[in-house]
């Protein structure tokens, strides 16, 4: 990775100036399925640091827009908006991505129609980042097609970020093709970035196929569709499948595909395990030709933790361990509660939640209402402050560090931490820091201040 990296940095180089004047339209999928996972973090996270990666070397001069799909509203495919007109300020795409919280649905084609809108009578190219299929239009082929016929000169770019459904993969590459563009694939950070590198380093159209067609998808057996409500579009990640046959398992999670299962004529049973509660199970029939299919409705929905510093309202949420906890009653097996794994989202049943954020000693928490389908953002304000603490004069060795609150009368960190400057965070308070090492020991106190930083140089008395 590193070498095609450095290669493909070159290549940027090289262009820069050719394509000083091409603008470009990145289209950034935020469906609800965004916040399903790829090697333990949310894929919206994921194409958040990525792209902010493409821009730090996005050539100087050359104009770049950014449009977001499903980051408003769940269930409406109307839901398109143009967060950046076409500008020569890359700095700014990055912080706009930053801010989008996926919740809705997957309306590729109008995006790209409307992105080549937006990109004008000059053209330019349009990068598609997907993890899914289409689910409002029912020809995005065709769009494409349209747009080529159109006689702008317009390239559209499609990435599949951890597709696991050959029809849309299928889908986005009839999209590619019918423009001259590249279709790529990513099943990871790493695929994402230098797929996003190699469609902003192709600005023009290639060879046109004349009259691009998705290409036929081998036909499983069986195909299990997930919806988290009985209208919500199919979902993706954070759920895995297992199919019995009498007590036997007989496959899980569809290989290759996620979903698809190549199985035997008969009867099956259905489950679905996700990290916090199990639906199922449903009977599947795999019929003697042809190809038999399940539905399984998770009755479920998303519950995101937005972790704001009081009083500034600064957010925080990369620095806090969350944990959820669930309020009312649940079925037998489902669990209660637990900590955030790669991300500050959970995907929990209907109900009442509460989560709960923590910085250093600090906590706070907030209780929501999840409905099926739905993205929740709760928001959860917290107060702590920073102490920057330096030590002299203990030697070598880093000294044993324990701070007391005052106010408590009660021990809050006991530890040997390690760097020049060691940064503890700590509700606020009244404490007394007290370090030791091999006999030399020293005291200071201070007053923290929610959302303040002291600086601390703790030096040692023989």
């Amino acid at each position: 990775m590193r070498r095609s990296a450095a290669l493909l940095t070159l290549l940027f180089c090289l262009i820069a100036g050719s394509v000083s004047a091409q603008p470009a339209m990145l289209v950034l999928d935020a469906s609800g399925s965004m916040w399903g996972r790829i090697e333990g973090r949310t894929k919206i996270e994921v194409a958040r640091e990525v792209v902010g990666g493409l821009m730090s070397r996005w050539p100087a001069g050359r104009p770049i827009g950014l449009m977001a799909y499903g980051h408003r509203r769940s269930g409406d495919c109307a839901d398109i908006e143009v967060l950046a007109q076409p500008a020569p300020d890359p700095t700014a795409i990055t912080a706009l991505v930053r801010r989008i919280t996926p919740r809705g649905r997957t309306p590729m084609a109008d995006a790209v129609r409307l992105a080549a809108e937006a990109l004008g009578p000059s053209g330019g190219s349009v990068i598609l980042v997907s993890d899914g299929i289409e689910t409002c239009h029912p020809d995005p082929c065709a769009v494409a097609q349209a747009i080529a016929r159109s006689g702008v000169r317009l390239v559209i770019h499609t990435v599949g970020f951890g597709i696991s459904d050959p029809a849309a993969a299928a889908q986005l590459r009839c999209m590619a093709e019918a423009t001259g563009g590249r279709a790529v694939t990513a099943q990871d950070a790493n695929e994402l970035a230098e797929a996003l590198d190699r469609a902003a380093a192709a600005p023009t159209p290639g060879p046109r196929a004349a009259a691009p067609r998705p290409e036929p998808v081998p036909q499983p057996r069986l195909i299990v569709t997930l919806r988290l409500c009985a209208t919500c579009e199919p979902m993706t990640g954070d759920a895995g499948i297992l199919l019995r046959r009498g007590e036997d398992v007989v496959a899980t999670n569809g290989d290759p595909f996620g979903r698809f299962f190549d199985l035997d004529q008969g009867d099956y049973q259905v489950s679905v395990e996700t990290p916090y509660f199990t639906r199922g199970p449903v009977t599947a029939t795999v019929p003697g030709s042809g190809v038999g299919r399940a539905e399984v409705v998770l009755d479920a929905g998303w519950l995101v933790g937005d972790v704001r510093s009081e009083p500034s309202g600064a957010d925080v949420t990369d620095r806090a361990g969350l944990e959820w906890e669930a309020l009312g009653d649940l079925p037998d097996g489902d669990r209660r509660s637990a900590e955030a794994q790669g991300g500050p989202s959970f995907l929990v049943p209907v109900g009442t939640h509460r989560l709960t954020a923590r910085i250093g000693t600090a906590t706070g928490s907030a209780e929501g209402a999840v409905t099926a389908g739905e993205v929740v953002v709760l928001r959860i304000p917290i107060r702590f402050g920073t102490i920057a603490l330096r030590r002299e004069g203990f030697g070598n060795d880093a000294p044993r560090i324990t701070i007391t609150d005052l106010g408590k009368d009660e021990v809050v960190f006991d530890d040997w931490p390690g760097g020049d400057v060691a940064e503890i965070r700590l509700a606020p308070g009244r404490y007394r820091i007290a370090g030791d090492a091999d006999g030399r020991t020293g005291t200071a106190e201070l007053e923290l201040a929610a959302d303040a930083s002291e600086a601390v140089t703790l030096r040692a008395t023989e």
